[in-house]
């Protein structure tokens, strides 16, 4: 049985040891990934195997594995049955690749050098105020992925793979049948779009992104049976070739960005509009009145990676204001983020 089910409820654990979980908490994403690297989780989705087995099949020391797993064991992903045998846990299944809701690739990347190093510097990122992807990388954070395919593909699913856990909120809370061609911004892979497509079958879509990401995408929308409903199109959104749409779909771009660049980016999608075309951004949105969210932890990520911000319900239509679009309403969504519509003037 894991560890962590014998452990004393957190009021009752001293406050020093509390410290001490926290500052090694990055030894778990460390283990996360390295599950997730080796395909642990997926060599034990068919049942009990032994450390021995595993090992075999991951390519690896028997003997590392072995620590890996009995770690494993004590945040909760695999329960040991003596002697070395290991099963895996509801938890530890999340790490299974191809699977709805997986976060494999989730936990490669934020262990990955990507968002490793820099986050190594989140105390030059505070004192300056500028990421640290450059300082760190050689690069910012798209030249980089651009620069690393591998990174880049473990990126660019992980981005899908989030989507998808937010996408089939977004598609109750917002209804998409008004409209005939919805674009989706910076898109990824296309997870969100698509299961906007497959819920409005009488939509077509617009997916927009870098060139090196969207060969991923004709790929999935091929698979998912949508690529005659879909125009798949390579760009930079700063630049003044956005396709017109309906209804525009912006997921968790804005908070990359400072507030020029949002603006400009704003700015791009109101010209490519038709009067009356609505603007869909999909972001967590940090309370106006100071409560505790852990929006503001991605806050941080945001700094240290992109120089860009979570923001407020009152920054948001400050900011769609600045590019001349009307806020009309903001639904919360679940999973965290809220759906933030406005309508071009």
């Amino acid at each position: 049985m894991s560890h962590v089910t014998n452990a004393p409820p957190a009021q009752n654990i001293p406050p020093a040891q509390q410290m001490f979980e926290l500052v090694a908490s990055y030894w778990k994403t460390q283990l996360v990934a390295a599950v997730a690297r080796l395909g642990l989780a997926d060599h034990l989705g068919s049942g009990t195997r032994s450390s021995d087995e595993l090992a075999r099949e991951a390519k690896a020391s028997p003997d590392g594995v072995y620590r890996l797993l009995r770690g494993g064991v004590a945040i909760g992903l695999f329960e040991e049955k003596p002697p070395r045998t290991f099963t895996l846990t509801p938890l530890g299944a999340c790490l299974r690749t191809s699977v709805p809701g997986s976060m494999a690739d989730w936990a490669i990347t934020q262990a990955d050098r990507v968002h490793w190093l820099p986050w190594g510097q989140l105390h030059e990122a505070v004192r300056t105020g500028q990421p640290m992807t450059r300082q760190t990388l050689g690069a910012d954070g798209w030249e980089y992925l651009s620069q690393h395919p591998e990174e880049a593909a473990y990126f660019a699913r992980a981005m899908g793979d989030l989507s998808t856990f937010v996408a089939s909120d977004v598609a109750r809370v917002h209804d998409f049948s008004r409209y005939a061609r919805v674009a989706d911004v910076g898109g990824s892979e296309g997870a969100l779009l698509t299961v906007v497509l497959r819920a409005f079958p009488h939509c077509r879509g617009i997916l927009f992104d870098l060139p090196h990401v969207i060969e991923g995408a004709r790929k999935r929308l091929k698979a998912e049976g949508l690529a005659d409903r879909t125009q798949v199109v390579g760009g930079n959104f700063f630049e003044p070739v956005l396709p017109e749409a309906d209804a525009y779909l912006l997921k968790n771009v804005l908070h990359d960005w400072d507030d020029a660049s949002c603006t400009l980016l704003l700015s791009q999608i109101h010209r490519a509009a038709p009067t009356g075309g609505r603007l869909l951004v999909v972001e967590s949105v940090i309370p106006d009145d100071g409560r505790a969210s852990a929006t503001a932890l991605m806050d941080l990520n945001m700094l240290v990676m992109a120089g860009g911000r979570e923001r407020t319900a009152s920054a948001y239509k400050a900011l769609l204001a600045s590019a001349s679009w009307e806020l009309e309403r903001i639904t919360p969504a679940g999973s965290m983020v809220s759906v933030i519509e406005a309508r071009r003037r």
